[in-house]
């Protein structure tokens, strides 16, 4: 859209005119400036041309791109309910977008997004982030750990926790339970409680 502002394309479609008519009144009063961009535009020919054809890749992964950016929502609100197997996650986008085919790496492209802060745990992807600093301390913790790990106690988190923000965890009980809940599932083993991911 830019280009058309000032350019008029080739009929051959492989080429560019600027709409303006060359500056004769500027030629003739800067010769020495004149020289020296055709020099430097003479040595980067090629760059130039390249740079001013957007291959066929460039604008598909410009395309791939924006569209995973707008999945990035839809995926939040899918992980909201809880953690998904990217089977999982495939299934619901696709609900939402009778008419297109939902590729694979779109959606691991926006499950892998920075601004998302989903993280892929023992084969499931889970929000690590919950837009609440002292929460999401205490989660990456347990996220961390389950990465490394098929169960965990209570315990092994809040030792975890200390050792890697150096001080103990000062949420509530009951925030704990809610994020272990959210996370994991809890299990009675031999009289002691463990913790596996969902």
């Amino acid at each position: 859209e830019i280009a058309r502002s000032v350019m008029d394309e080739a009929q051959d479609k492989n080429s560019w005119r600027l709409k303006a008519e060359e500056d004769k009144d500027f030629i003739r009063r800067f010769p020495a400036v004149v020289s020296e961009y055709e020099a430097w535009l003479e040595s980067r020919r090629s760059e130039v041309v390249q740079a001013g054809k957007p291959g066929r890749g460039s604008t598909q992964a410009s395309s791939a791109s924006r569209f995973r950016g707008k999945l990035v929502p839809e995926v939040r609100e899918c992980l909201l309910t809880g953690p998904k197997t990217t089977e999982e996650m495939k299934k619901l986008v696709q609900r939402k977008h009778p008419t297109l085919e939902i590729q694979e790496e779109d959606l691991l492209g926006s499950l892998n997004a920075k601004e998302l802060d989903a993280i892929q745990v023992q084969g499931v992807w889970v929000l690590a982030g919950t837009g609440t600093e002292s929460h999401d301390k205490f989660r990456k913790t347990l996220l961390t750990l389950f990465k490394h790990r098929d169960s965990v106690t209570r315990q092994d988190v809040m030792e975890e926790y200390e050792r890697v923000h150096g001080e103990k965890c000062k949420l509530s009980d009951y925030i704990i339970r809610q994020q272990l809940r959210e996370v994991a599932e809890k299990i009675e083993d031999g009289g002691q409680t463990i913790y596996v991911v969902k």
